[in-house]
């Protein structure tokens, strides 16, 4: 099988595969109780609504709230050289509380200068900071690429980076993209950051549809992780997308991976904080809408 017709079919297969090895995880956990409590928060990020926030930020962040969002994450300056100017923080922070959200996960800007951002995070009332991907996987020749020694003298800056967090008392987690999931020399970049930092040094933030790109299975991912995962990002996979001018990613529930099924298993497992992110939808509100309401109904049947 070659030529890139074989590759898709490939890709459908796996993919295949994977839908069927979650549903049979979730299908064994049904027997399971969940966890017992008070309602889940759920969170969206900035990144789905990003063309709603640019048009009407604080009625864009009431809007969330009216959908049974609980906190909001937003990035604390631009992502790379490459993307705009971020709105101030702290204003961010004043809408949300107007909104009657909660500061959720904010991410690091591009700037090295950790120390004034681990600050800016803490008086924001943050208490998880994300590092969204090691920039390595940008600046060799091939996006999503890199060697084992780029990445563990990258690994060096993360290390700055943990510092800095913990002396303003937040946590500190790497977001994980599919080319995580691709060993280097034998281990995978989520693995090798595993290894080389102690819990509450540098934890994670599993996206769980990069995971399902990569082929990983996103039940066993946070089952193998465990505590060490602190933020979750709920995305959906659209399978018969396969060309770059077609939406990718989804909102939850309206791709393959199932998240009826799903969500009672995560929560079973992970006290991790949830958010809804779809990349760059052509109607941000409306994934977002549909994105909450998937998960709520899931929850609220357990």
């Amino acid at each position: 099988m070659t030529g890139r017709a074989g590759r898709r079919r490939l890709q459908a297969t796996r993919r295949q595969a994977l839908v069927a090895l979650l549903a049979s995880g979730a299908a064994a956990c049904a027997g399971g109780s969940v966890r017992a409590g008070p309602p889940r928060p759920l969170g969206l990020t900035s990144l789905t609504v990003a063309r709603e926030l640019a048009a009407d930020y604080a009625g864009t962040l009431r809007r969330a709230r009216s959908l049974g969002y609980s906190h909001f994450g937003f990035p604390l300056g631009p992502q790379s050289p490459r993307h705009p100017a971020v709105r101030d923080p702290g204003e961010v922070a004043a809408l949300c509380r107007a909104a009657g959200l909660q500061v959720g996960v904010v991410r690091l800007a591009h700037d090295d200068d950790y120390p004034r951002q681990m600050e800016m995070a803490a008086k924001l009332g943050a208490s998880i900071v994300a590092q969204s991907a090691a920039d390595v996987f940008f600046t060799g020749e091939t996006r999503g690429k890199t060697t084992r020694t780029a990445f563990e003298g990258w690994m060096e800056r993360l290390a700055v980076m943990a510092r800095a967090a913990r002396e303003e008392g937040l946590r500190l987690v790497y977001h994980n993209h599919d080319w995580d999931h691709v060993p280097l020399a034998g281990k995978t970049p989520l693995e090798l950051i595993a290894a080389s930092f102690a819990p509450g040094e540098v934890d994670f933030e599993i996206d769980l549809g990069w995971a399902y790109v990569a082929g990983v299975d996103p039940l066993n991912l946070l089952r193998d992780l465990g505590p060490r995962v602190l933020s979750l990002h709920l995305k959906d996979v659209d399978a018969s997308c396969s060309g770059n001018d077609c939406p990718r990613f989804v909102a939850p529930g309206e791709g393959g991976m199932d998240y009826p099924a799903l969500m009672p298993w995560i929560d079973r497992v992970t006290d991790a904080q949830a958010y809804v992110e779809v990349d760059d939808p052509v109607d941000g509100m409306e994934a977002a809408t549909s994105g909450a309401r998937t998960i709520l109904r899931a929850r609220a049947a357990t």
